[in-house]
């Protein structure tokens, strides 16, 4: 989803002030079929781009194999060509599409790639090990050492194969470390902020473009305006589609010890019968979060950024490879802390959960980040790189 939003929030962006923003870029874009109805009625072009499952997706990260198999980007490329010769765009951006760099290139049209900087070839190199079966016997501190030892390994294998497909097309091979899948773009563009995240010694082709937040439009349930005259702090819980809602149960116990109301968003997701909590499927997520004392989320960016820039400290529950980078880069930040899956019991969680609810240094420096995100604003600093670019 985040990597949907950031794309959504950088097209919004470029007709946000009216007419004569529209009149002077001509926008396309083309999102997998599940998002459509959240393109329903943009002011700009729109349409389908097929993709993998979000399932296998999910399940090739979480085996540790290589996140697109090597047909599917072959056949990620024959669309991407299709598109870039009947569009004849001037600029492409894409997330997390890694055919794109290879498609742009084969039709000689510049090509942006969108990324966290925590990715980044230029960013401090953190190797943690994400949830793994073998993690799930053996304590991930004891696994740490080992994992930095193969990380490089795995990488170079991942790109090797990256690299095979490029060649069958005559594109140039990749340094064998896997950032460089996610930087290999004439532009690379940052959703994050310099502060957060710097990236030392990047080119001039490297851009920050802010948290790249959005958010569809969505109603607030019946009980909104009794939570928000509720008088005890509120815990806004929000594991998303893909987090792990198997520490529920632990986390709502470690919750009820404390003096708290909960707001949870269950993003459609079945979960156990719950009583005395406000309850929803989807809940609009920055304004929830500004209600709340602290927000308790997957990890991932697109659950702490809008966290954050609402002012409000962050618990991450982190299990990919992702999510605990962007876990690391919270804590290094001062605004939350992170408890992995598989070490999540009542006991940890309740733990972190205190900490972040009594030391107030974790609100201030929220705070002082949501103040620097505004700074940065998406709508503002994409503009600047197609100032530079156009």
């Amino acid at each position: 989803m985040a990597h949907f939003v950031r794309l959504v929030s950088l097209a919004d962006s470029l007709i946000s002030k009216g007419d004569e923003k529209g009149d002077e870029y001509d926008v396309h874009l083309y999102a997998p079929a599940r998002f459509a109805h959240y393109l329903a009625g943009k002011p700009y072009s729109t349409g389908e781009l097929k993709t993998m499952p979000g399932e296998q997706f999910l399940a090739n990260i979480a085996r540790g194999k290589a996140m697109f198999p090597a047909d599917v980007i072959r056949r990620y490329v024959q669309e991407d060509r299709s598109l870039i010769q009947n569009l004849r765009p001037d600029l492409v951006v894409g997330d997390l599409r890694f055919s794109l760099p290879i498609s742009a290139r084969l039709e000689k049209v510049a090509c942006a790639v969108l990324m966290n900087a925590y990715w980044s070839p230029y960013a401090k190199r953190r190797a943690i090990i994400p949830e793994l079966p073998l993690t799930q016997v053996v304590p991930p501190r004891l696994l740490g050492p080992l994992y930095r030892a193969i990380q490089p390994i795995a990488f170079a294998l991942h790109v090797a194969q990256m690299n095979r497909v490029r060649k069958e097309f005559g594109v140039a091979p990749l340094p064998l470390d896997q950032r460089n899948l996610f930087a290999d773009g004439d532009y690379v563009l940052y959703a994050d902020v310099p502060e957060f995240v710097p990236t030392p010694g990047a080119p001039s082709s490297h851009f920050y473009v802010g948290i790249c937040d959005w958010a569809p439009p969505t109603a607030k349930p019946e009980w909104w305006e009794r939570m928000c005259e509720d008088p005890k702090p509120k815990v806004f819980v929000s594991l998303g589609s893909s987090g792990p809602i198997r520490v529920l149960p632990q986390l709502l116990e470690a919750l009820a010890r404390l003096p708290v109301a909960i707001v949870l968003s269950t993003s459609g997701r079945q979960m156990l019968a719950t009583t005395g909590i406000y309850t929803a499927g989807l809940l609009p997520f920055i304004e929830t979060a500004s209600q709340s004392a602290l927000v308790v989320s997957h990890g991932g960016s697109g659950g702490l950024y809008p966290a954050m820039a609402a002012g409000t400290p962050v618990l991450a529950i982190p299990s990919n490879a992702d999510q605990h980078l962007s876990t690391a880069v919270l804590e290094e930040n001062g605004a939350g802390l992170g408890v992995r899956v598989e070490e999540a019991s009542a006991h940890t969680l309740h733990a972190a959960l205190s900490k972040l609810f009594f030391d107030p240094r974790f609100k201030e420096s929220a705070k002082a980040w949501g103040t620097l995100f505004q700074q940065h604003a998406s709508k503002n600093v994409f503009q600047q790189f197609l100032n530079v670019v156009s």
